[in-house]
């Protein structure tokens, strides 16, 4: 439990017209309480730090939510627990996260509170969690370096022949050998034709020589993620594969240099895009070209031309251009990036490697 974070969270609570949150997302209730399973709900205030839970994680929240009163809903439901609370500390009113919190549920709430008012709120958590302190940095280091090593193995050991999932399969064991609690997404290979979709399945389509082999991976560690995207060429690239990846690694180098403090987030999506537009090819680069990474592997801020963030020391944000033509062929390429105080650091690779 930091109470470092509490406090900057009740900091925000006047403004929100609330004097307790109840908070339903297991990221946040991670990052508010140390707790790291899942199906939990905390009730924070000032007056009291509730975690409510059930009796198969009641002795994982005894030893890791500490500074937190362990209750455990058995037998008793989750509103009635809010509730009763509500009454005991005479709060006026509750706020609970309107975009993680059904209709049913903020119902069913609404209905014990006996008079209390309650609120919905948006991001109170996540506009903490948007700025990495120096305990999250040292995690997303690690479980960024677990991924490089993995991209490392699997470059070293694909063949033709191997299938997707057969690729799959080894990287997650050896990712898993070298400290990874789990993949941070379902893994995806995919090779030829179906790397010009973004998010292709990964099936039994076998890697064939003189064809891209488009790597998307993560690990968790520490309950942190990291996000990692990179082509492989088996064989040899033909003029049109090295054209595609020369376009995106510069696009990609021209938003990682305008990446730092107190640059505006649109502008990181902007240079990649420019430069991809010079390029001829805009019209094959269709999302957005990052986003937030940490407790969750999408998270705030947003790197795309509709987002108002600020880039601020400490955030986490990747790097992910890339051009898909259809039918044929895609290349992304993605990098994990720290904002610092005088710039920018590269997670998964220093700027200076070569291709």
């Amino acid at each position: 439990m930091s109470q470092k974070r509490l406090t900057a969270l009740f900091s925000l609570f006047p403004k929100a017209g609330i004097d307790a949150l109840l908070v339903s997302s297991w990221p946040n209730v991670t990052y508010l309480s140390g707790f790291k399973g899942t199906e939990s709900w905390v009730l924070v205030s000032p007056k009291g730090l509730y975690f409510i839970t059930d009796s198969r994680y009641s002795e994982q929240a005894e030893k890791e939510a500490k500074g937190f009163k362990v209750l455990l809903r058995d037998g008793k439901s989750v509103t009635q627990i809010v509730s009763d609370l509500s009454r005991r500390h005479r709060f006026s009113a509750v706020g609970f996260e309107s975009s993680i919190v059904t209709h049913a549920f903020a119902k069913a709430l609404g209905k014990v509170m006996d008079g209390q008012s309650l609120r919905p709120t948006s991001d109170l958590v996540e506009a903490l969690r948007i700025i990495k302190d120096a305990e999250e940095i040292l995690l997303l280091r690690k479980t960024a370096d677990i991924a490089v090593k993995g991209f490392h193995y699997i470059k070293k050991i694909a063949r033709p022949g191997m299938t997707e999932l057969e690729l799959q399969a080894k990287l997650e064991y050896f990712t898993k050998t070298i400290g990874s609690q789990k993949p941070a997404f379902d893994i995806i290979i995919a090779t030829g034709a179906k790397a010009s979709m973004p998010h292709a399945i990964t099936d039994q389509t076998k890697v064939k020589n003189n064809e891209v082999l488009l790597v998307d991976m993560g690990v968790v560690y520490g309950g942190y993620h990291s996000d990692l995207t990179r082509p492989i060429f088996l064989g040899r690239m033909s003029a049109l594969h090295k054209k595609i990846y020369d376009i995106v690694w510069q696009a990609q180098r021209q938003g990682i240099a305008k990446a730092g403090p107190g640059v505006p987030a649109s502008e990181v999506d902007g240079a990649c895009r420019e430069y991809i537009r010079r390029a001829g090819y805009d019209k094959y680069f269709g999302h957005s070209t990052g986003h937030g990474v940490g407790l969750e592997i999408h998270e705030a801020p947003s790197v795309s031309s509709r987002t108002k963030t600020i880039l601020k020391p400490g955030m986490v944000i990747t790097v992910e251009p890339g051009v898909y033509l259809p039918g044929r062929f895609g290349i992304r390429i993605e990098d994990m990036v720290l904002i610092t105080k005088n710039g920018r650091e590269v997670l998964t690779r220093k700027l200076e490697d070569a291709k």
